[in-house]
């Protein structure tokens, strides 16, 4: 994916990912999950059976603003 202009400052913006400590905190790469967010009790959201895509996130070093994408799978 090319980095977007910054639609802030029209900065150039520099592609990174954020970071998800989400199973006993092991580092993992934040995904974008389609629908409705539900709690489970086990598991902490209902996930099972929906699309998951990974997030790209880029950020402008001009002014901070972060922007983020879910691209579809190539």
């Amino acid at each position: 994916m090319t980095p977007p202009d910054c639609p802030s400052c029209r900065g150039a913006m520099e592609p990174g990912f954020l970071i998800d400590k989400g199973d006993h905190s092991m580092p993992s790469q934040q995904q974008w999950a389609e629908g409705v967010a539900e709690r489970s009790f086990w598991s902490g959201l209902k996930l099972k059976g929906r699309e998951k895509i990974l997030v790209v996130t880029f950020r402008c070093p001009r002014c901070g603003l972060l922007q983020s994408f879910a691209p579809p799978p190539a």
